[in-house]
């Protein structure tokens, strides 16, 4: 087979892995609800200003949808065919099929700090959302404090959550203040035993933090291609596995404990009190899992700032 039958092949299995069906076959029809009114773009339509994408579906069979967002996981593309698609491009890119570096916090001779934001949404927190059994994953008042002491924030945000909460989003990406990155899109983990999370197959995970990076595609025509795992969780084998998708790994070296925390000056003094120059800190925007971390932001950001830290993105502390 020459070159350019090989090329031929791999689109074609490409194009048959993202539209849910085998070559010569006609797609799968799914029966799942219509998205609500105030639901994102769909698949394939681009943001303001960016260029449409083919986007990566689901594989679930019993797939539908729970408050605004889709259930199931990303369809398992082989990994060649997601290292075909075109260059990333944005902070923190890397060729496609590199190993991914891992960051744990910037430049340790500059008084800059990080605020990062994690946004945590799997299936069973959508089924509870829709039930009624929780009132909101979404804390609003958490980029209100931001917006109002004009300080900037880097949001980690899971695809799933991203669907659901498809106003916010739209808020976070129009503001220059705010950078926007990739907290995986069903939220599972990448390695077993991380906090509860259910373990995704290893031949999944490429397309599952691809998918997260074009869902945020339609907000956005500049996201970062920064990403954090699921609860922090990897392994060798899972910086191997998303080498194709062409990423930088953000970790942390400051964590506030508003996780389910339950006293904001707690979340604020142990926030603080593991500052140094180049930390990267981590919060939450998923209301009902971290519900003090809007109380405890003005005391971290007055703090901090006297002490002197400058609040960037996590680009700019990285660049």
């Amino acid at each position: 087979m020459n070159h350019r039958h090989v090329l031929a092949a791999a689109a074609l299995t490409l194009t048959a892995a993202l539209t849910g069906c085998q070559p010569g076959t006609a797609p799968r029809p799914v029966a799942v609800p219509p998205p609500p009114a105030s639901s994102p773009a769909g698949p394939g339509q681009p943001a303001p200003g960016g260029s449409a994408a083919q986007s990566i579906g689901v594989t679930d069979p019993h797939a539908g949808r729970a408050a605004g967002a889709e259930l199931g996981e990303a369809s398992h593309v082989p990994a060649t065919s997601i290292a075909a698609l075109p260059a990333p491009a944005g902070k923190g890119a890397q060729p496609r099929g590199t190993q991914a570096p891992v960051v744990f916090h910037g430049p340790r001779d500059r008084k800059r700090i990080a605020l990062t934001f994690d946004s945590n949404m799997t299936d069973s927190m959508l089924r509870k959302l829709a039930a009624g059994q929780v009132k909101s994953y979404a804390n609003t008042a958490v980029v209100d404090e931001l917006q109002r002491t004009r300080t900037p924030a880097t949001f980690f945000l899971a695809g799933k959550w991203v669907e659901a909460y498809p106003a916010l989003t739209r808020r976070i990406a129009a503001d220059p203040g705010f950078e926007l990155a990739s907290h995986s899109w069903a939220h599972e983990g990448f390695r077993a035993g991380c906090y509860g999370l259910g373990t995704i197959a290893r031949d999944g995970m490429a397309a599952d933090v691809e998918r997260s990076f074009q869902v945020l595609g339609r907000f956005t025509d500049h996201p970062s291609r920064y990403f954090r795992f699921p609860g922090g969780c990897y392994d060798k084998a899972a910086l191997a596995a998303i080498a194709p998708v062409g990423c930088t790994v953000v970790e942390y070296d400051d964590v506030s404990g508003d996780a389910f925390g339950s006293d904001p000056r707690r979340i604020a003094a142990d926030t603080v009190a593991q500052a140094r120059p180049g930390s990267i800190v981590v919060l939450h925007i998923t209301e009902a899992n971290a519900p003090k971390t809007a109380q405890a932001l003005p005391s971290i950001i007055k703090q901090l700032r006297d002490r002197g830290f400058q609040l960037v993105t996590l680009g700019d502390l990285l660049s």
